[in-house]
């Protein structure tokens, strides 16, 4: 559970010109949120304060979230189709705020209404804009500045990255077959291009439940895990979000590919009318879900522990690396 210290949430307010009264409470806080966030109203427009908690002496971690907000800053200057962090009145992005062991970091943006996609994200009427969407953020990825690697840390490592995110979750690997798989794909991974044309600061998690539908457009939502990856990969986790939830998990077989080949014609259609992405890279789709059901094991392998059968069966979809498109 996040708790914001009154104190804190003052000092967060007074930064943007805000008092806590001014704000109602929206959502999170909860122990598997990433942050709590309020709305308010100013001028007669609705907007969101995003207020985050980290473990003083993690500088990394803030260097990460300063980079994932400047790119998501970058995209909304640029025109995607996104909701994007606002300057705060001083020019930055966020302000922070100590407390004990725990620095609070809050930004804010426009909050814009729309609905989930729910079932429609089968059709094209969602599909191709979705499509046009991601392939936009792709376009512009590839004109930022710094589109290859991010910056290092305190560490000495890039604080962003696909290897970074792999050995993440490598470290939290408790099951040595999984993490023998995980070895593998990073080996694959590894032997890809990385140029401009298909590699650069993507969303990486642009599944069903982090699009907005409004009346004129697809809204992508929640850039907390955007990071220096391959642009398939951000294809494959829209296919992967709509792969979970036709068979009703990561852990069965999928008794037909067709409704997802029909699904990535009609979001690559929308795609397409942004960026141009080589044809080839649509062979490596299989690679990145596979890369996607293993991280979905780890990140969920507490609870598996606590379900036998659907373990096994996860793991054995893992192992066995059954071809989806591919087959």
């Amino acid at each position: 559970m996040i708790k914001v210290p009154p104190p804190v949430l003052s000092a967060l307010c007074a930064a943007a010109r805000l008092t806590p009264e001014d704000l109602t409470y929206l959502g999170g806080g909860r122990i598997d949120s990433d942050g709590i966030s309020y709305t308010y109203i100013r001028d007669g427009q609705a907007y969101v304060l995003k207020i985050l908690a980290f473990q003083r002496g993690s500088p990394d971690a803030l260097l990460r979230l300063e980079e994932r907000l400047k790119f998501v800053h970058y995209l909304g200057e640029h025109g995607a189709p996104i909701i994007h962090p606002l300057p705060r009145p001083d020019g930055s992005l966020y302000a922070a705020q100590p407390d004990g062991e725990h620095l609070f970091v809050a930004y804010t943006y426009q909050k814009i209404e729309g609905g989930s996609a729910g079932r429609l994200a089968w059709l094209a009427p969602i599909a191709r804009p979705w499509g046009m969407a991601v392939g936009k953020l792709h376009r512009l990825a590839q004109s930022y500045p710094t589109w290859e690697c991010s910056p290092v840390g305190e560490s000495g490592r890039s604080v962003l990255g696909w290897r970074e995110e792999w050995q993440g979750f490598s470290d939290q690997c408790l099951d040595w077959e999984v993490k023998k798989r995980w070895q593998l794909i990073g080996e694959r991974l590894e032997a890809l291009p990385v140029q401009r044309e298909g590699f650069g600061f993507i969303h990486n998690d642009p599944h069903a439940g982090n699009i907005l539908v409004t009346p004129s457009r697809i809204v992508l939502l929640d850039f907390d895990v955007a990071t220096y990856h391959w642009f398939i990969n951000d294809i494959a986790i829209t296919l992967q979000s709509l792969l979970f939830g036709q068979t009703g998990g990561l852990d069965r077989p999928l008794a037909s590919a067709e409704p997802l080949r029909q699904f990535l014609n009609e979001f690559m259609e929308g795609y397409r009318w942004e960026n141009q992405l080589d044809p080839t890279w649509l062979s490596q789709i299989d690679l990145f879900i596979a890369y996607r059901r293993v991280l979905g094991y780890i990140v969920m392998q507490d609870w598996l522990n606590t379900k036998p059968s659907r373990q096994h069966a996860w793991k054995a979809m893992i192992l066995d690396e059954p071809p989806i498109l591919g087959s």
